[in-house]
């Protein structure tokens, strides 16, 4: 099972005064195929690290055109959105722990802002007790929650949802594998979309880990289709797919190379409001994070033609 992020302490957000749409419309709906190619800078985080600006250019130079960031390496809000610029990127989502939005909204809304995403996304939930990674992070956070505790999570996205929305944003909530496991015959998923408010959550269906958890990521988009705004297009490897059962040895691989059927899934994102979507692989790797990037973009690029 796949170490998971123990999210980000800087982040920000939108560019004073842009305006952004209360519903996007997916491209796919228009006829126009998917949005412009995405990556989640998780992916290279250890190569953003070593060198910044050329690993931006990399991914530029790969076809990537829109970022969601994971942090700021130490960046102010001008000297990010100056780098993406300069690599031909535009940074249009950012990830911050619910736990670090709980206590931080203000500043990390009001830093992204100034970055000019439109969406900023919590990543993970604010669990009930420690996290035991030794578990693996999905089951790690799952064992970590009760339901009364998702509960908790969805009237405090609620909240946050209404700050970002006066600042002229939108706010979203990332799922891994737990959101799609029963907690007293009721699925968390259910439960955030059913206490929040659709002006002040979206969703961003992470498909790997929908799939990790045993479901047909294609069947969740529809399920949500009027939430979903973002995905993270994440193929998977696992040797069991059982729904309501975190796959003991799920990892994520090269799209396409997994366990995802990408022709229903972007078939089904056209009932979607899809304003973007991210390549996303996490550890471990069997081959360098920009190599299998090259190798995802052009099998995206292939389906879509």
């Amino acid at each position: 099972m796949i170490t998971r992020r123990a999210l980000i302490a800087h982040s920000g957000i939108l560019a004073a005064g842009a305006m952004l749409p209360t519903s996007a419309v997916s491209a796919a709906t228009r006829g126009g195929g998917m949005p412009p190619l995405g990556v989640q800078l998780w992916t290279v985080k250890d190569d953003l690290a070593k060198d910044f600006d050329g690993t931006l250019r990399q991914l530029g130079k790969l076809g990537y055109r829109r970022i969601e960031a994971a942090g700021w390496y130490d960046r102010t809000p001008k000297q990010f959105r100056d780098a993406m610029r300069a690599a031909g990127l535009e940074c249009v989502s950012a990830h911050h722990s619910m736990g670090d939005l709980i206590d931080h909204a203000d500043e990390r809304l009001a830093f992204a802002r100034d970055v000019g995403v439109k969406y900023v996304v919590a990543s993970s939930p604010a669990t009930a007790k420690p996290i035991d990674d030794s578990k693996g992070w999905n089951q790690g956070v799952a064992d970590a929650m009760t339901l009364d505790h998702w509960r908790y999570n969805a009237d405090q996205m609620d909240k946050i949802g209404k700050k970002a929305r006066a600042l002229g944003l939108r706010f979203g909530y990332h799922n891994h594998a737990a959101e799609f496991l029963r907690y007293d015959n009721k699925l968390p998923m259910d439960e955030i979309i059913r206490l929040t408010d659709p002006a002040h959550l979206v969703l961003e269906l992470d498909l790997g880990w929908a799939a990790g958890a045993g479901y047909d990521p294609a069947e969740a988009i529809r399920r949500y289709a009027p939430r979903v705004h973002l995905l993270h297009v994440k193929d998977i490897v696992a040797g069991e797919r059982i729904p309501g059962k975190i796959a003991a040895d799920a990892r994520s691989t090269v799209v396409g190379e997994g366990s995802i059927d990408w022709k229903s899934v972007f078939a089904a994102a056209r009932s979607a409001p899809i304003y973007s979507y991210f390549v996303e692989q996490e550890e471990p790797f069997t081959e360098p994070p920009l190599q299998a990037l090259a190798k995802s973009a052009a099998y995206l690029r292939r389906l879509q033609a």
